[in-house]
């Protein structure tokens, strides 16, 4: 090891640099005048005599005389750095007990403020507004997935999702048992990939029925939970914004909606003159 980590070392341990680079330096020999140790721990002569005092009040350097003059001398490391560790741990105590002392007044103080601020409910925190198309199918996964009784649906062109990716949607809640009911409108039989997927869902077990329109695109979640996907009515290119509502009263609202369209429909769809 160098004699600059030597130095960084004790510096580390709670002593000043001068104070490491005279220790260091008594480490050489027996005695030192101060004026020897000044010259060989390259310490400002008029600070030797304040360094030397602040070692010997620590431990770290005894004093002694011979005739007028005063020698001194390093402690052994064995004995004076655990005192330094000693010392630094009482005064890593010390702050740790006056922090943990602010911690308590902090928390005694903001702890009012805190219960004032959240218990004034945000009158929309029941509403997620999503605009963008990744955020919209992310969040209909997710409540797919989380659903626990019934998901019923109204389905209508465009869609964010292609096939594969709608079946993926479809085929979780389906197989652990959820009670899931699509409606479709009638024209999308005219497209024979939606017929295989229509078909594939009522293999898995989906319920579905066709009417002529419906109002707007909507997943229904345990009738608690909803996802209203509203297209720009004045945009000329798909684009929506989604509203993910979590309000029991809205849910039973959209439950009678979704029962009496679903009564309307028919099981099968009626065929126009191109289907």
């Amino acid at each position: 090891m160098s004699d600059a980590q030597y130095l960084e070392n004790l510096v580390d341990l709670g002593l000043t640099r001068y104070q490491a680079a005279v220790y260091l330096a008594l480490m050489d020999r027996q005695d030192f005048t101060p004026a020897q140790i000044a010259t060989r721990a390259q310490v400002p002569r008029q600070r030797i005599y304040d360094v030397l005092a602040s070692l010997c009040d620590r431990g770290l350097c005894l004093e002694r005389h011979s005739g007028r003059q005063r020698i001194f001398q390093a402690v052994e490391p064995s004995q004076a750095l655990p005192t330094l560790l000693q010392e630094k741990q009482k005064q890593f105590s010390a702050k740790l007990q006056r922090q943990e002392q602010q911690t308590h007044r902090a928390v005694a103080a903001l702890a009012p403020l805190y219960t004032k601020g959240h218990n004034t409910q945000d009158p929309l925190a029941y509403i997620d507004v999503l605009s963008e198309p990744h955020r919209i199918a992310d969040c209909g996964a997710k409540l797919s997935q989380s659903a626990q009784s019934s998901i019923s649906v109204f389905f209508t062109y465009p869609s964010l999702l292609s096939h594969e990716d709608g079946l993926k949607l479809v085929k979780d809640p389906l197989q652990r048992g959820i009670c899931y009911r699509t409606i479709y409108e009638h024209n999308i039989w005219q497209d024979p990939s939606s017929q295989d997927f229509i078909r594939q869902c009522q293999a898995w077990g989906q319920h579905v029925r066709f009417v002529e329109k419906v109002p707007f695109k909507m997943q229904l979640f345990d009738q608690r939970i909803t996802l209203l996907s509203l297209q720009d009515p004045l945009s000329g290119t798909p684009s929506f914004t989604a509203l993910n509502v979590t309000h029991p009263g809205l849910g039973e609202m959209l439950n009678i909606a979704f029962e009496t369209l679903w009564n309307q429909g028919t099981p099968e769809p009626i065929r126009t003159e191109r289907g």
